[in-house]
């Protein structure tokens, strides 16, 4: 997560609660990989040094609120850069992204407290918009995500970008590469490639109950008058904005519902994600890279005796974990503790060998 300090929230209640709970190798190498294919998605394309506030209403960025600063019943959001360098330490909650939002970061809502990386804000940016994420909640339910349970998965619906359990709003699949899925069909949606329309912004835009599974455009100029209105309920819809027609009749329609948002390709979440995966990749060194960089700065010897340790290491966390979990047996956070006890008596005869 670029200079912030990375924490795993997800491990560490397994290897430091009070009580001996366990966890499967494969478990921690997921939990890992989760968090960091995350982090990658939301913080590639962000600046840790700089406000966005000078980009104004950007269409899509990662923000967080801080609790400490704004708590309750005030909302603000502020960009990836503030919540680094202007509250460190405070309790802070990540929002993934939102939609034409300016960072609020040292304006009136702050008080006294004065942006450390842009000082020279608007008091109000007008255009923001707030719902009770900006305090921390999430749902229907209201909870604090992540919560005590352990976080049970969220989905973020595409309009009003609030966050929802799909036990407090159950969605129905539109699926994109089938038409009709029959009742005992094994068939399962892709979330990877679907987006999820809550009931309340279904309310608001009815003409998307008319959205069927299938490959089609969904054009809403050919829906017919007398046509029977289904039962409004959430939606969760693979390729949905590929489903949306882009006519003259239904970007008026989009207008008129203030979601013309939705044929804006920077809008989309899907490209955000696409952007910062590519730009990860542009940002990848080599080992060799990194060597060289090292050499440069301690030289030849000291940059081989770092790797040489890095690698020690590695082999004999690697080795350590495979001997612990054969057959699928649990790793405790006693076997952990035990681990790194060794490896610190390994180092510690080493350093008395070089004195005697």
């Amino acid at each position: 997560m670029d200079d912030k300090k990375e924490e795993t929230p997800s491990i560490a209640p397994v290897l430091c609660g009070e009580e001996e709970e366990a966890v499967t190798l494969g478990e921690i190498v997921e939990t890992i990989d989760y968090l960091e294919d995350k982090a990658d998605v939301l913080f590639a394309t962000q600046n840790p040094n700089v406000c966005t506030y000078a980009e104004g209403y950007k269409p899509r960025q990662t923000l967080f609120t801080c609790l400490t600063c704004t708590p309750a019943p005030e909302m603000a959001g502020v960009c990836y850069g503030c919540a680094l360098n202007c509250h460190d330490g405070h309790i802070i909650v990540e929002l993934y992204t939102k939609r034409k939002f300016k960072c609020d970061c040292g304006n009136s809502k702050f008080g006294e407290k004065k942006c450390a990386l842009y000082e020279d804000k608007d008091a109000k940016n007008e255009y923001n918009m707030y719902n009770h994420n900006y305090n921390g909640k999430f749902c229907t339910c209201d909870v604090f995500y992540p919560d005590e349970d352990g976080g049970k998965e969220l989905l973020q619906c595409e309009i009003c970008e609030d966050w929802f359990h799909e036990e407090h709003m159950p969605f129905k699949d539109v699926n994109y590469y089938y038409e009709e899925i029959e009742a005992n069909s094994d068939t399962i949606l892709n979330r990877d490639i679907a987006s999820a329309v809550c009931l309340v912004c279904i309310k608001k835009l009815p003409f998307l109950m008319h959205m069927k599974s299938g490959k089609d455009v969904f054009c809403h100029s050919k829906l017919i008058a007398e046509e029977t209105k289904p039962e409004p309920h959430a939606l969760c819809i693979e390729h949905f904005r590929a489903k949306l027609c882009k006519c003259a009749d239904c970007v008026r329609v989009y207008e008129m519902a203030d979601c013309e948002f939705l044929l804006d390709d920077e809008d989309d979440i899907a490209t955000f994600d696409s952007e910062s995966r590519k730009k990860v990749e542009e940002n990848k060194t080599t080992e060799d890279d990194e060597m060289r960089e090292m050499v440069k700065q301690i030289g030849m010897d000291g940059a081989q005796h770092f790797y040489s340790e890095v690698h020690n290491f590695k082999r004999k966390l690697e080795d350590f974990l495979n001997t612990k979990a054969e057959g699928g047996r649990t790793i405790a956070a006693s076997d952990i503790k035990t681990f790194f006890d060794a490896l610190k008596e390994e180092n510690l005869e080493k350093k008395r060998a070089r004195y005697e």
